[in-house]
């Protein structure tokens, strides 16, 4: 078996055979991995130590760049999909729970609305918008003519996220307002017709592909809770420390390991393929 020192070394051999730079980052050795080609001679052993969503990683990006699709759709699939992926964990894991009890409602009415400080994203409309809803439409512009239905879903689904806002707007928690058991029924009927406006969305997307990877939120999600909350709490505690712009000040630390470095590179590449 293959030691992290001899990966290293046929990671730099076939660079070297390829004509590539070596990783300067674990997210650049992981995309260096999965694309180059490695010689007959270290294939075989390196292949025996490749973690199965580098094989995977591999195989669908060759997939998607030999298909014969316009090169504007791919790239922003690309481009786009980990963010897409993500908010239908963040959807599944907190939104939906949150929304069954008016009293959480306070927890999450700000993704709902313009500037949400829970958004993690820069730039105006809500959570929804920047996270979903603009990257439908530009995955949209870009597809085939012969795709049909993604510009239509992704207009449905913004009709219903913003129904729920507004619904839940100013109610719940410790306001005076009442909320009733209709009312409630109400919230999460317009849940359930948005996730299956997603399931069609991804469909649709996922069938125009020559690779099946995105997973829509819903009572079959197979995706980890655990590698959800485990990613979130990297984000918190990287924020709560002032962000990568000043992550170098706990660089000593770090190095003696009294503190973890949660301003390190997330790996979305493993987190996507989980």
């Amino acid at each position: 078996m293959l030691t992290k020192f001899s990966l290293l070394l046929a990671l730099s051999a076939a660079a070297c055979v390829s004509g590539l730079k070596m990783p300067s980052s674990r997210r650049q050795f992981l995309a260096t991995a999965a694309l180059v080609p490695l010689s007959p001679a270290i294939a075989p052993a390196f292949a025996e130590d490749v973690p199965q969503f580098i094989k995977t990683a591999r195989a669908n990006t060759e997939l998607l760049e030999k298909c014969d699709l316009p090169r504007d759709y791919v790239r922003s699939y690309l481009q786009y999909r980990s963010i897409i992926q993500t908010s239908f964990d963040y959807l599944q894991f907190k939104v939906k729970p949150l929304l069954k009890n008016p009293e959480t409602w306070p927890q999450v009415v700000g993704s709902f609305s313009s500037e949400s400080g829970n958004a993690g994203q820069g730039g105006g409309g809500t959570y929804f918008d920047r996270n979903i809803v603009n990257p439908f439409r530009i995955i949209g512009l870009a597809a085939p003519p012969d795709v049909e239905g993604l510009r239509e879903a992704e207009r449905e689904y913004d009709n219903s996220i913003h129904r729920i806002g507004k619904m839940i707007s100013g109610r719940g928690g410790d306001s005076p307002v009442e909320v009733t058991k209709a009312d409630v029924k109400m919230v999460m009927d317009e849940y359930a017709n948005g996730e299956k406006v997603l399931n069609k969305w991804v469909v649709i997307l996922n069938d125009s592909l020559p690779v099946v990877e995105l997973q829509a939120p819903g009572s079959g999600y197979k995706r980890s809770e655990r590698g959800y909350v485990f990613q979130e709490k990297r984000r918190r505690e990287c924020q709560n420390r002032g962000g990568k712009a000043l992550a170098g000040g706990w660089g000593a630390l770090m190095v003696t390991g009294t503190v973890k470095d949660m301003c390190g590179e997330v790996d979305e590449v493993e987190f996507f393929y989980q």
